[in-house]
């Protein structure tokens, strides 16, 4: 991919990308702005270039709670810059308002859009060029002269904001989106053994088929596991959890996943570590052994017997990627499995990334160091299982076809 420094930023119009998607609260006021931080970075250092910053964002979806208007994400953006930035808001994603605003900018000025999935085809998934003829892209385009695109978390997706400019005009990965591929590329490309996966939460789907795709490409050595993903490769191999448990996993509707998990199993067990004892609520946090089982609760978190062999494992790996919790790690008590891994890779002196949503807030509010937090979700996802990320492959395609 294009970078920023290979492209002359001076006083030119640069449609810039980001993921500001942030939760909001019923009054749709921020909750947590660690996104507008993270993007914060490139929209300075375009301004700094003397670019004139044109910030592309969404906020939720049609339809969802948390969709509304970036009018406070542009707010937050200014108080996060400081005095020094000049950033504006316009209450339009596109149109001859936003085209006659943008003519008026200067060199080192910020302009937000309006949420970009208020535009009417931004959400369907089509190619570059298919969105390039949109009268969205085609508007921006008379008065862009560079897209940036620093949107990894959102790079999974062929929506127009995040492929249309490409086929058009000149495109460059905003330092986030450069920084992410370089992280991520780092474990799947021949990382540093021994090399452990973590993976734990309620995808199943995601995670059996990253752990297939890397112990199959002799990617990991080891999958340690936690979570909904422990549990179902825990009946998988016929042990009886209790009726609690299944029925948690009943009402997910992550039973449908067991033959996902037999093959796994199948084929991979020596490598694939399940929990073998664990913690549950009864008047506080309660642990048992696999001689225990069935439970009379339902099971909430690894226990200490596990931890203590997950983070053996972990302090003496060179390469650690940890995607989904080992437990509920929002309810008090039940956070220790999470946040015991967390502390183990970061006494690791190897590579440690981390990923999987609002898990990650564990390191943050427990002072944890890794090598790298990644801001991505379904992206990170999709890259650790091998496929091509739409909005990746749309800004390879421009540098080949519009910057040598």
């Amino acid at each position: 991919m294009q970078s920023l420094s290979d492209i002359d930023l001076a006083d030119k119009v640069c449609l810039t990308r980001v993921d500001l998607n942030c939760p909001l609260d019923n009054d749709k006021n921020i909750l947590d702005s660690t996104r507008i931080k993270a993007h914060a970075g490139t929209i300075k250092h375009i301004a700094d270039h003397k670019g004139k910053v044109v910030v592309i964002a969404h906020q939720g979806r049609p339809g969802s709670v948390d969709f509304s208007t970036l009018e406070l994400h542009a707010k937050k953006l200014q108080n996060i810059l400081g005095n020094d930035y000049n950033v504006d808001f316009i209450p339009h994603t596109h149109g001859s308002k936003v085209e006659a605003r943008i003519k008026k900018m200067n060199s080192g000025e910020i302009l937000v859009l309006e949420n970009v999935r208020m535009v009417t085809d931004e959400m369907k998934n089509k190619s570059a060029i298919d969105h390039a003829n949109e009268p969205y892209i085609i508007s921006l385009v008379r008065v862009g002269q560079i897209f940036i695109n620093d949107a990894f978390s959102a790079a999974h997706r062929s929506h127009a904001s995040l492929v249309g400019f490409t086929a058009v005009l000149p495109s460059a990965a905003g330092l986030i989106m450069e920084k992410e591929v370089m992280n991520l590329q780092r474990v799947i490309n021949n990382p540093k053994k021994p090399c452990v996966f973590i993976l734990g939460g309620i995808k199943p789907e995601d995670s059996f088929k990253v752990a297939e795709h890397v112990l199959n490409n002799n990617i990991a050595d080891l999958i340690l596991t936690g979570g909904a993903i422990s549990q179902l490769l825990l009946i998988a191999n016929g042990k009886s959890l209790g009726k609690p448990t299944m029925d948690f996993l009943e009402k997910k509707k992550l039973l449908r996943f067991l033959g996902a998990a037999e093959n796994l199993i199948s084929r991979f067990e020596p490598q694939v570590k399940v929990q073998t004892d664990f913690a549950v609520n009864e008047e506080g946090r309660k642990q048992y052994s696999l001689d225990d089982l069935p439970l009379m609760a339902p099971i909430l978190d690894i226990g200490d017997q596990t931890i203590t062999e997950y983070t053996n494992i972990i302090e003496g790996a060179s390469t650690m990627v940890f995607n989904g919790p080992m437990g509920k790690f929002e309810q008090i008590g039940f956070e220790k499995g999470t946040l015991e891994v967390f502390k183990a890779m970061g006494r690791s002196e190897g590579f440690s990334l981390a990923g999987g949503g609002h898990s990650v807030s564990v390191i943050e509010k427990n002072n944890v160091e890794l090598s790298y937090v990644s801001t991505a979700g379904g992206a990170m996802i999709q890259f650790l299982m091998g496929k091509p990320l739409p909005a990746i492959s749309a800004l390879n395609t421009a540098k080949k076809n519009f910057l040598g």
